[in-house]
């Protein structure tokens, strides 16, 4: 049997000396990490990914009755509040079990960086004590374990980002997203993979190595939340929290069958969104779960606990039901735009027909659609063009200096959206490029005005899936999520449909497409030679709205579901 690695591993028939120092380092920290998995579930035999495609199978075999149970792929976040209030399981019975499913996924996707189970049982048990002495749960995500993405602050814990030289540098502090967790009850056990820099749509850095689709472990997880979706996606969390600057929560959901949310700046909390003297653009935080449900009400707890009252960066405005309900339950008709293909790089057949078959649902429900390839083609380029800018503005100066914490240099990773020197932006080239962003997005909220649009249906991502390191040979483009983020609006992933064999295997036109591009033509030519490996997967659609319209683009996502499931 063949044993997965991580790729830090150090290479045969060389010593330490001649090692570099920054992939000892790693070395070292992945050692200590395997320490903190009990070994009684540590597993002595993996199979290889020629082996056995899909992790769960794997896993699920090293879980007790009850254990699957718990973390069964159909249990929601209402489940198991339900099951807590009855007293079917005890917090430590959960938290045991999602720990022992994170362990497992672990060793066989890599999905996770910092591990700190032992304390989360400790919690656990607490809360167990309390609720057996008092009666009363302390507060609605009690026992629940929740995931959070490696970029979250929890206090003495590692975030290293990916980057060697940020390891034994324990947080001071929670970020804030963790002290409402916490707040609420829900109980941290562990924080998940991201690429080195969070600039790639892949998960693989030197310190954890490579995260793989748990559907699928010859493709990535996406990213930069791709082993918060991995987790989630493999039944290791119900749900987490990513983060999302151009497509990080949105792409790995809809690469492993997940639903992904990623807000305006100011609903969830996230301290990065804040640091305007940093980013043009700023990262926004957002969950990812297996089912809308979760998804809906893991946003109502949130914002539940008044996290604006603590922290600055958060709008004072509360879950709105009403407004989600005033979609899904009222039988209104919805007028939808939609769009296939941007005109920069044109999407593999599934990505399209996910939309296709999206828009016919609509249809079927006597909703309004509108063609928004017009729109789209003759301004999403400019809106690649803006983000790009505002993302590569800083020259790349701060990514050379945690390269630069290592004795020696850790090695960028090639591939990833890093500026160079000629993209740095001084003063007055930081406020000309806010100057057209903020005109940019008057011109597009012009025309989502004047077309009546209630959201927007749009490929998530142009391709179906990629083998790891596929994206460090390529310019790989992503404006098809960062046009959210740009114009600092609403955008949901959902799952839509799965890879046919013969509806979406391609066809002689496809195969005679010259491409647009570099970008275009990878895509274009990845598809033609991965198809076998894609065919089963899944692939989601995006729903756009505007800015501050989270409830709005989850109550459209409760009509599609409505209208696939009857």
């Amino acid at each position: 049997m063949a044993t997965t690695t991580n790729g830090t591993d150090q290479p045969q028939g060389t010593s330490d000396t001649d090692t570099p120092h920054w992939r000892q380092l790693a070395l070292k920290h992945r050692q200590h990490q395997l320490s903190l998995i009990p070994p009684e579930w540590q597993l002595k035999d993996i199979p290889s990914e020629a082996e056995a495609r899909n992790a769960i199978p794997i896993v699920e075999q090293h879980l007790s009755k009850e254990e699957l149970e718990i973390t069964a792929l159909s249990q929601s976040l209402l489940s198991l509040q339900r099951a807590i209030r009855a007293k079917q399981y005890t917090a430590v019975q959960i938290t045991k079990a999602f720990c022992h499913r994170a362990a497992l996924l672990q060793q066989t996707s890599l999905c996770l960086t910092e591990i700190f189970f032992d304390s989360a049982l400790t919690t656990a048990k607490r809360q167990d004590e309390h609720y057996a002495s008092t009666g009363q749960l302390l507060g609605p995500l009690h026992g629940i374990p929740i995931s959070i993405k490696d970029n979250q602050d929890i206090k003495d814990v590692d975030s290293t980002l990916g980057w060697v030289g940020l390891i034994s540098k324990p947080a001071k502090s929670d970020s804030p997203a963790v002290e409402v967790i916490r707040q609420a009850g829900g109980i941290l056990y562990c924080k998940t993979n991201i690429p080195q820099s969070m600039m790639m749509s892949d998960s693989y850095n030197h310190v954890y190595g490579q995260s793989v689709n748990s559907l699928n472990r010859n493709l990535i997880s996406g990213g930069s939340s791709g082993g918060e979706a991995a987790l989630v996606r493999g039944g290791g969390s119900v749900g987490g929290i990513g983060t999302d600057i151009g497509g990080s929560v949105r792409i790995p959901a809809t690469l492993q069958g997940l639903y992904g949310l990623s807000p305006s700046t100011g609903r969830v909390g996230n301290r990065e969104s804040t640091r305007r003297d940093k980013y043009v653009v700023p990262p926004v935080a957002g969950p990812l779960a297996r089912d809308i449900d979760t998804l809906d009400a893991f946003v109502d707890v949130y914002l539940g606990q008044q996290p604006w009252l603590s922290d600055p960066g958060v709008l004072p405005i509360p879950w709105r039901k009403d407004i989600v309900e005033s979609y899904s339950t009222t039988g209104r008709k919805l007028k939808i735009g939609y769009m296939t293909d941007d005109g920069v790089v044109r999407c593999q057949p599934p990505c399209v027909r996910a939309v296709d078959n999206t828009i016919s649902l609509l249809q079927s429900g006597g909703h309004e659609v509108v063609d928004w390839n017009p729109i789209a083609q003759k301004h999403h380029g400019r809106a690649y063009e803006l983000w790009l800018k505002a993302v590569l503005a800083d020259g790349g100066s701060r990514f050379q200096a945690l390269c630069d914490l290592v004795p020696g240099g850790e090695p960028l990773i090639p591939g990833m959206l890093v500026g160079k020197p000629k993209d740095k932006l001084d003063t007055d080239g930081r406020m000309a490029l806010y100057d057209e962003i903020y005109e940019f997005t008057r011109m597009y909220m012009g025309l989502w005005k004047d077309a009546g649009l209630d959201a927007l249906i749009m490929p998530v991502t142009q391709y179906t899936g990629l083998r790891p390191k596929m994206w460090v040979e390529a310019d790989m483009y992503v404006g098809y999520t960062s046009l959210c983020n740009l114009l600092n609006w609403t955008g949901l992933t959902v799952p839509a449909i799965t890879v046919d064999r013969e509806l979406d295997k391609p066809s002689e036109e496809w195969m005679a497409y010259q491409g647009r591009s570099f970008s275009d033509r990878y895509n274009h030519k990845g598809y033609a030679e991965n198809f076998e490996e894609f065919v089963g997967m899944p692939v989601g659609v995006q729903i756009v709205t505007g800015r501050l319209e989270e409830e709005r683009a989850v109550g459209i996502a409760r009509v599609l579901e409505r209208l696939r499931t009857h």
